[in-house]
């Protein structure tokens, strides 16, 4: 894997590490380092005391039977990269931006399935080739 180092004229358009403002998620506005209220159905509680829908947009205050389910999570917010979309496949633009570890699962689903289900098949052949077939 390349490193920062390796790489640095793909990283002068964007900062790579929190400066003093600690940054928000990109998709859905948590606050990097907070601990915060978070309900089974995506809305959580800022620090201003401001409920939020799991897509950043302000949300009813919930009732108290909604409230029982509540828990407390840090928000930790980080920069992701993902290969973006583009014409020319030769080219490879890796896109960057801010994510909660929430978003960033929820927008990343569907590679982290390919990703577990190709090392998934690896193991099954290497099992196959030097201790025989599985029976699953």
């Amino acid at each position: 894997m390349a490193r920062l180092i390796d790489r640095p004229a793909e990283h002068q358009d964007r900062r790579t590490s929190p400066g003093p403002a600690a940054p928000r998620c990109e998709h859905c506005g948590r606050p990097h380092g907070h601990t915060l209220r978070c309900l089974p159905d995506g809305r959580w509680l800022s620090p201003d005391g401001i409920w939020f829908s799991d897509a950043g947009d302000p949300a009813p205050w919930p009732d108290v039977v909604e409230y029982a389910g509540v828990r407390t999570s840090r928000s930790i917010v980080g920069l992701y990269r993902r290969a973006a979309a583009i014409e020319a496949p030769a080219e490879r633009v890796m896109e960057r931006r801010w994510l909660c570890r929430r978003c960033h699962m929820v927008t990343a689903r569907d590679e982290h399935r390919r990703v577990t289900r190709t090392r998934s098949l690896m193991r099954l052949a290497i099992g196959d080739l030097f201790e025989g077939t599985y029976s699953i």
